[in-house]
């Protein structure tokens, strides 16, 4: 069987009643197709033809017939994202649908109700403001490293970045997340099992980059003060990559979590399917002496691993300072202060601005110690550097 996407009156097009599948329309469409000769118990009413919409039904329809080959429409602006929900559900047995790792609503649009995340809508210039959250982000959701990043705290602020909307903005708006850090998960996953995972977190909040001089990102702290914490970043990672691969492929991974240490929260933030920026498989390397990058190719080439049966623990902490370019310089004999065991790498300045992208950097600066506090103690004397440069 087939579902059909399709806002309109099947007339216009020659729509069979005969169709072998089920229709997906609208409200205002569906006494077009009763009159026409099409059961009502094969006809599904979607509050909106949008992604977010669709692939809800869709998923429902599949989950309860196990018939379904094709997912299709005839209206020219949805074919480019109606073919994606297809690719998911009906595409090659061992390629995972890419657009859901870049596309920051698709994504957001799968995980609906299965994964704790922010509240969403596409933004468009015709939202009202009744609709949306209080305090908010608004994003490119194709955007990489918070390049594009808008925040808003009221509704004065939201009116006023929705009068500059061009009309081609791909734009999706999140509720703003209440939380103190951001964790990082980095591995390799393979047909829905996790074979390697790693965590790191960043020093301070990566809605603030704009302000900051720099940021640290280091082996999460958890690994000695809270493992049942890393377990649970570990399954809930899983189940995010199980629902977006849809059980398909070989992905590196690169996520990202809000965590709220008053409640206790584990907030879904994004996921891409690649390797972390900013060198994180080799603060990895140094921390656990794994090298994921050789497990993710190995597997590309055909070789097979077994499911990760313990979560790896680290040998020692390691961490990597990024100094913002347009915040500050690069002290003076930096390497000479900090010695032979750190690792600095120097970038050209940019006006852009992300998080964890380098084309903002003046230098990234790799170092390990024994224990997290060392690397914190280590942090704060570079930071010091840093602030006085």
């Amino acid at each position: 069987m087939k579902i059909f996407v399709y806002p309109y009156s099947p007339t216009t097009i020659g729509f069979d009643p005969e169709f072998d599948g089920y229709v997906i329309t609208t409200a205002n469409a569906f006494e077009r197709y009763l009159k026409l000769g099409f059961l009502k118990e094969k006809i599904e009413i979607a509050e909106s033809i949008d992604f977010k919409h669709v692939f809800r039904i869709v998923q429902d329809l599949v989950e309860s017939f196990s018939d379904f080959d094709e997912v299709f429409t005839l209206k020219e602006n949805d074919i480019e994202w109606i073919d994606v929900i297809n690719d998911y559900f009906f595409g090659e047995k061992n390629k995972p649908t890419m657009a859901l790792f870049k596309d920051k609503y698709y994504m957001r649009s799968v995980l609906q109700g299965k994964i704790e995340q922010p509240d969403f809508v596409a933004m468009t210039s015709e939202i009202s403001a009744e609709k949306v959250p209080e305090k908010g982000v608004i994003k490119p959701r194709r955007a990489e490293a918070s390049l594009g990043v808008d925040f808003y705290a009221n509704r004065f602020e939201f009116e006023r970045t929705r009068a500059n909307l061009a009309a081609d903005d791909e734009l999706i708006l999140e509720e703003a997340v209440d939380y103190d850090v951001m964790f990082t998960c980095d591995g390799v996953f393979y047909q829905d099992e996790l074979i390697q995972f790693f965590s790191n977190q960043y020093s301070n909040k990566v809605s603030n980059c704009d302000i900051e001089r720099y940021t640290i990102i280091h082996t999460n702290e958890n690994y000695w003060k809270n493992p049942s914490l890393i377990s649970r970043l570990k399954e809930d990672t899983a189940e995010v990559l199980k629902i977006l691969t849809n059980g398909k492929g070989t992905i590196a991974f690169h996520m990202e979590w809000f965590y709220n240490s008053v409640t206790d929260a584990l907030t879904f933030c994004e996921v891409g399917a690649r390797f972390g920026g900013w060198h994180i498989p080799e603060i990895v390397e140094l921390a656990f002496g794994q090298d994921y990058r050789k497990t993710y190719w190995e597997l590309k080439n055909g070789k097979r691993y077994l499911k990760m049966k313990q979560i790896p623990q680290p040998k020692q902490a390691a961490a990597v300072v990024g100094i913002y370019a347009n915040h500050t310089a690069i002290p003076e004999n930096m390497g000479k202060l900090l010695g032979a065991r750190f690792k600095c790498i120097q970038y050209g300045s940019s006006s852009k601005k992300g998080a964890t992208g380098n084309s903002d950097l003046l230098c990234l600066i790799m170092f390990a110690e024994d224990d997290i506090e060392s690397i914190y103690q280590i942090s704060e004397k570079i930071g010091k550097m840093i602030e006085e440069a």
